[in-house]
């Protein structure tokens, strides 16, 4: 095994490390379980450890980004090769770190996780990737293949059905 490629590998657990916490809080929002969770991410530490480690594969330019788009790629896949597999209403997944549900904000936070499942999916998966992932525009772009200003585009449409339905939601609150 040669020193780069032992640095590529150290790089990886570094890096995995370090946004572990964000890509779970992104899968379990995507997935229906930790479980599931806990799997798409280390297929994705797997897929993109043997990315490393194959003789003349191109370099990875940016490892976090990449690390983000085999994580969204690999829960798209899980999520239609497996019909049970549903994205999980925010309002269920009260034992992630950080959500609103901890600082009594919970009704809102489940008008929100209503509206992020009514507006288009590539809306809400910009949105899920800025606010959950914890990405940047140009992270989301190079993440999703996107142009810059398309993933903008597609964040402030999808906020802005979002706070629209948010306040039709206020007008007429759902009964529980």
């Amino acid at each position: 095994m040669s020193n780069e490629n032992n640095n590529a590998q150290e790089e990886l657990a570094k890096v995995f490390k370090a946004e572990r916490p964000r890509m779970l809080r992104y899968a379990c929002y995507r997935l229906t379980g930790d479980e599931c969770a806990e799997d798409v991410l280390q297929e994705t530490f797997l897929k993109v450890h043997s990315r490393l480690t194959e003789d003349g594969g191109k370099e990875i330019l940016n490892l976090r980004n990449y690390l983000f788009r085999t994580l969204t790629n690999i829960c798209t896949k899980w999520q239609t090769s497996n019909s049970r597999i549903k994205t999980v209403p925010l309002d269920e997944r009260t034992d992630i770190p950080d959500t609103p549900a901890e600082t009594g904000n919970s009704d809102d936070y489940r008008r929100i996780a209503r509206l992020l499942r009514e507006i288009p999916e590539e809306q809400s998966e910009v949105i899920r990737l800025r606010i959950y992932g914890d990405n940047s525009f140009a992270e989301i772009a190079e993440i999703l293949s996107l142009p810059l200003p398309t993933v903008k585009s597609r964040f402030l449409y999808g906020m802005e059905k979002i706070r629209k339905g948010f306040k039709t939601s206020d007008k007429y609150p759902t009964k529980r």
